[in-house]
């Protein structure tokens, strides 16, 4: 987005929303432009999976998550250093990941479906690589569904990507990991209001929901602790 589109973006904000919505989509902006020149890497796009020839009613566009807010999450988790794995299903263009791995997990992986996606994050990672703290980043191309969860995974990410049979094979597929190495393991969800996701995710008996983390009407985070062998 250029100078001219940021410009009539906030004074559209401003005008129908006030100085606050203004402001904060002003310092959302801000913080991308810093963080993707941090890292070197590009990952501010939306892009549908249709587009990349996936047809699937249940997959939902690639959004990056945001720089802000998933930040805050991460710091505000219990990360064990060098023990702690994190996975991202849907991970598009990796930004997700990058963030995770700034922090001292013992592996981050990514699962992606889209192989334009996939081969895009991993230049996102190589990039980043110097600020990285985790050095064992992957980028998996992989249908979701058919995922092994690796033993050492103990926190799993979800930017809404799926919802339907897909999101519940998926969560089989978790179920299926912790029987056969049972540990602590938890899920992070941004949630869109009124989502498909949530309410699926919701109705899973073994998944309790711990807490919310809500930065404003449209960002929030749930936790979800598994309790299931």
């Amino acid at each position: 987005m250029n100078l001219a589109r940021i410009t009539r973006h906030f004074c559209s904000l401003l005008r129908e929303q006030g100085w606050r919505a203004a402001w904060n989509a002003l310092a959302e902006r801000v913080c991308i432009r810093w963080f993707e020149w941090r890292f070197g890497i590009r990952s501010e796009s939306v892009i549908e999976l249709k587009d990349l020839g996936l047809e699937n009613e249940n997959f939902r566009p690639y959004v990056p998550t945001h720089y802000r807010s998933f930040r805050k999450v991460l710091r505000a988790l219990p990360i064990r250093p060098g023990e702690d794995g994190f996975l991202d299903f849907g991970s598009g263009l990796g930004r997700a990941v990058i963030l995770a791995a700034t922090h001292p997990f013992r592996k981050v992986i990514g699962v992606e479906i889209a192989p334009q996606l996939a081969e895009a994050a991993r230049e996102n990672v190589r990039r980043a690589r110097p600020r990285l703290k985790c050095r064992d980043v992957e980028i998996i191309e992989a249908d979701a569904t058919r995922f092994a969860v690796p033993p050492e995974v103990t926190i799993i990410y979800f930017f809404n990507p799926f919802c339907g049979e897909v999101l519940a094979r998926v969560l089989e597929n978790i179920r299926a990991s912790l029987r056969k190495n049972p540990r602590e393991l938890r899920l992070i969800c941004k949630v869109p209001a009124e989502s498909a996701f949530e309410r699926e995710i919701l109705q899973v008996p073994w998944l309790v929901k711990e807490r919310d983390m809500n930065f404003d009407a449209n960002t929030r985070y749930l936790f979800l602790a598994a309790r299931c062998a």
